[in-house]
């Protein structure tokens, strides 16, 4: 039976891969410390679940409209319009399976076969997979090691090719934690304009900051280039809302229409009460989100510490999202009973298999060398894995 070639090469996405090793080994007994998955461990917020059980029972179970329940759309238009300094109408929003959608929509919508899409590394897992779905190639970009891999934009500059055509950025930046600030957001925005490239800016952990590092978008600096700057959003990370599946998409109202047809043709509409539960959650007090942060923060310098005192290994401090991002080269080509460490891919196998954590490889990410710990999880649990990757680092030879 004939098979299509377009899914060949895709794989599965690595931090779900991971993720469902380490639920094999707990559904076999095994205690392992999950710090793979990007997923808050706190709840959603109270009045978001009572807003959607209201929903449920006032009968909001049929068909949203494609675009997204109108009250919603309003709402997002609206917050956006605060957070972004920039207004935005009803017909320049659309409601998403996730932000994930949202990304796949755009490049189906974006990227021709043979287009080329810049893509700073780290970088989310699913960007490259996306774009090549879209016949397009992403081209990684290594942001600078020195300065905590902040945005390169002389390196996306160099990388600029007659196939170019748009460049993807995400910050707070999953994996590292990196935010990206006004000044290196200006320069990229000018080097878009002079190529005419569009920009995907990927901020679904725009909340996620810490030390009152301010969140930039390009939209700050250079509001004038909207039509050309699209906004990937959702309630999976500031809310804890992750398994609603409800994402926003923002931009020029003619690439929307036709994410809409796609819709129209794909998945009809995100779940319509879990619309009515982000409505809540856009309309609602932020309150919630202080002792998040502090907890989160608590988190962060814990890890940092931790990992800074392994020989072998650095890591920045994050800025933002809720993951470290630590280099661990030096581990590279030494032993763990007897078999060699050859790789990142090889250390996170290792580190599972005997210390029972899981964490996901930097070679995912487009950096080998590195790994990604996710410290959403409970502080208990996250000491209890920081020592078993001290334990582990401790033997090898």
């Amino acid at each position: 039976m004939k098979t299509a070639r377009r899914l060949a090469a895709i794989g599965t996405s690595a931090t779900v891969a991971i993720t469902s090793r380490a639920k094999a080994l707990v559904a076999a007994g095994v205690d392992v410390v999950a710090m793979s998955a990007g997923e808050p461990d706190f709840a959603a917020p109270s009045f978001v679940i009572e807003a959607t059980v209201a929903a449920l029972r006032a009968g909001h179970t049929t068909y949203a409209p494609v675009g997204g329940v109108p009250a919603l759309r309003d709402a997002v238009a609206e917050r956006f319009g605060r957070e972004y300094g920039v207004p935005f109408a009803r017909d320049e929003v659309i409601v998403t399976v996730g932000g994930k959608e949202a990304l796949y929509d755009l490049f189906q919508a974006l990227v021709d076969p043979g287009d080329e899409v810049l893509v700073p590394a780290p970088y989310w897992v699913s960007y490259p997979a996306q774009v090549a779905l879209a016949g397009g190639v992403a081209v990684p970009v290594p942001c600078d090691v020195a300065r905590g891999l902040a945005l390169d934009v002389a390196a996306l500059a160099a990388a600029v090719t007659p196939r170019t055509v748009g460049i993807v950025i995400n910050s707070p930046n999953n994996p590292s934690g990196a935010v990206y600030d006004a000044a290196s957001l200006g320069e990229l925005a000018a080097l878009a304009e002079r190529h005419d490239l569009w920009i995907v800016s990927d901020d679904i952990y725009s909340a996620v900051r810490y030390d009152g590092v301010p969140f930039a978008s390009v939209l700050h600096v250079r509001p004038d280039l909207r039509e050309r700057v699209f906004i990937v959003h959702g309630v999976a990370k500031t809310w804890g809302m992750t398994g609603f599946r409800v994402g926003f998409l923002a931009g020029s109202r003619v690439v929307l229409g036709r994410c809409t047809a796609l819709q129209s043709q794909t998945i009809t509409s995100a779940t319509t009460f879990a619309q009515y539960g982000a409505l809540a959650a856009i309309r609602g007090d932020d309150a919630f989100l202080g002792p998040w942060l502090t907890a989160y923060d608590e988190r962060r310098h814990r890890v940092h510490a931790a990992l800074a005192a392994l020989d072998g290994v650095s890591c920045p401090l994050p800025g933002g999202a809720f993951y470290a991002f630590p280099d661990v080269r030096g581990l590279l080509g030494r032993r763990y009973q007897g078999e060699l460490v050859s790789d990142d891919v090889r250390l996170c196998e290792l580190i599972l298999e005997h210390a029972h954590v899981a964490l996901v490889p930097g070679a995912a990410f487009g950096s080998p060398g590195f790994l990604r710990l996710s410290y959403a999880c409970a502080t208990e649990r996250l000491a209890l894995g920081l020592e078993r990757i001290a334990a582990f680092v401790a033997q090898l030879d």
